[in-house]
Formats: C-alpha cells, sequence, structure tokens
C-alpha cells in the first residue's frame, strides 16, 4: 500500500463514522484469524496441491509448503513480485512460480505498483506490465485436477476469474476456496453476490468477512 493510501485511510478512521462502520468486517476478521492470510485447513493432507493466485511475495506458499508438505502453484503477474519469489523459491520443488496471472482469456494487465495492493482497476501513480493466461489452457498444461486449496487476492480480478472457473467446471475439483473480494465500486456488491450464488452450487460458505476474506468448502455426497 502507498503511504498516500495508508494516510488516507488513517485519516477516515479518525473523521468518518461511515468508513469505520465499512471497516467493521476487517476487524472482525482480524479478532477471529488473525492479521494475515490464514493458512489453517483441517482437510489438507501432505502431497496435495494448491493454488496461490496472486502470490505477492509467496508468505502464504511459504507457510503452506512447509505445514502441510503440499506442492503450491503461485500465479503472479508483477515482474519484481515474480522474480523475487523466483529467488526465494529456487531449488524447493514444491513450490512453482508462474509470472503471469490467469483469467478468463489472454490478454495483458497494466498494474499499478502499489506492493500488495497492485491492480489492473487501479490507474494512480506508477504501473508496470503483466500477463494474463486463459484459466483454461493453463490448467490443461499444468495438468492441474483435483486441488486442496485455492488462495485467490486479486484486486478486482476475482470478478473474471472465478466465474470461469464456475462455467468450466473445474470449481468442483476445488476442496477449498479462500477468496478476496474486492469493492472498487457500488456495482461489486452485486457481482459479488452473483458469483456466491454460483459458488453455491457446488460450495458452501464456512465462513465471510465481506470484501475482507471469505471461505467456501465442497459439498460432500450427503449435501448434494
Amino acid at each position: 500500500m502507498s503511504i498516500k493510501s495508508e494516510l488516507i485511510k488513517l485519516w477516515n478512521i479518525a473523521t468518518s463514522p461511515s468508513y469505520r462502520a465499512a471497516r467493521a468486517p476487517y476487524r472482525a476478521f482480524r479478532k477471529a484469524h488473525g492479521g494475515t492470510t490464514p493458512v489453517q485447513f483441517s482437510r489438507v493432507q501432505p502431497g496435495d496441491v494448491v493454488l496461490d493466485i496472486g502470490g505477492y511475495v509467496g508468505d502464504w506458499s511459504d507457510q503452506m509448503t512447509t505445514r502441510y508438505g503440499v506442492v503450491s502453484h503461485v500465479f503472479e503477474p508483477h515482474p519484481s513480485f515474480a522474480n523475487a519469489m523466483a529467488e526465494r523459491f529456487a531449488g524447493n520443488e514444491n513450490v512453482l512460480v508462474h509470472a503471469y496471472a490467469i483469467g478468463s482469456e489472454d490478454g495483458v494487465l497494466e498494474l499499478s505498483d502499489q506492493a500488495n495492493a497492485s491492480s489492473a482497476l487501479i490507474r494512480e501513480g506508477p504501473t508496470v506490465t503483466g500477463m494474463v493466461k486463459a484459466f483454461g489452457p493453463v490448467v490443461e498444461g499444468l495438468g492441474l485436477s483435483d486441488v486442496a486449496v485455492v488462495k485467490m487476492n486479486i484486486e478486482g480480478g476475482e470478478y473474471d476469474l472465478l466465474p470461469a472457473m464456475i462455467d468450466s467446471g473445474f470449481m468442483q475439483h476445488v476442496d477449498t476456496l479462500m477468496v478476496q473480494f474486492h469493492k472498487y465500486g457500488p456495482d461489486d456488491v452485486a457481482r459479488r453476490d452473483a458469483i456466491r450464488a454460483g459458488l453455491s452450487r457446488t460450495h458452501v460458505c464456512e465462513w465471510a468477512y465481506p470484501f475482507v476474506w471469505e471461505q467456501w468448502a465442497r459439498k460432500t455426497p450427503e449435501m448434494t
């Protein structure tokens, strides 16, 4: 997050009751799960495959592979972050870094250069260029079938990627989805609702803190 964005956030917390109310889900999440991306998954087993979509610097993948002995595919379109992870995990066969984003189709992303808040939906300040590859061919090329956990934090890209994953039927092969929806405008409320309706066909929501983090688990045969 940029210094300017951080100062704006602090000012809003101090002066705006409505902003403080909007931050309530984040405070509740921190109280229940701490201040970092959750890594507690009761069903994950050694050798399972997880997808770290929006890897940033790779901390989540590092914790998951250390804790559970899983194989993590990390997707990160920001060139600097992807290169840093490639160096960080050099020689670690359990972390596979892919220097691109995945979405509904191939393309190019102009990303705001704001550390872990870098986004194709923000055009403030300096930018970098990243690559996006269509989800279907990536899944086929990597031989991905059953996935234990998908962790997704892609600064608005979830509104493009998740419908593609749902419509293709791939979500039926995902045991747990943990996603951070982002709210850049009023339409994002309805977009999130539509995606959640699609997810509910194959998964149940285990917990949710709107526009912070939420977790979905694949339905068992008894639930379908």
